[in-house]
């Protein structure tokens, strides 16, 4: 992959809407997770995909992506600070493809970077 950012699905949100612009990067990604969250809310949501597919690159989840959502929902439940799944499988998306996350909430994803999460700044 390319330098590329990985588009969180409140930042997608707010660039849909014209109220956001993206940064400068060579590339710009989004998980499979963030299509779904996205076009859960549209009314054709076959159109939406296809319309977010052929902005963006998607990164579709695999094993590694797995793998390290489910060391980290373990770690974060043991000690009391649970995100949501999804949060996680796009924060460990970030992390297993040595992308940045762009995101509006900083301090929800802050907990991961302990695992090599870096966030756009």
């Amino acid at each position: 992959m390319g330098e590329g950012i990985l588009v969180d699905t409140d930042y997608l949100i707010e660039y849909v809407r014209g109220r956001k612009e993206l940064p400068p990067s060579d590339i710009y990604y989004i998980s499979e997770v963030t299509i779904y969250e996205l076009i859960r809310g549209t009314r054709d949501p076959k159109e939406a995909k296809e319309i977010l597919e052929n902005m963006f690159s998607v990164i579709w989840v695999d094993n590694e992506i797995i793998e390290l959502s489910a060391r980290i929902w373990i770690d974060l439940r043991r000690e009391g600070k649970a995100l949501d799944d999804r949060d996680i499988v796009i924060g460990a998306t970030a992390i297993t493809r040595g992308l940045k996350l762009l995101t509006l909430n900083e301090k929800h994803f802050e907990r991961l970077q302990r695992y090599g999460l870096k966030l756009w700044r």
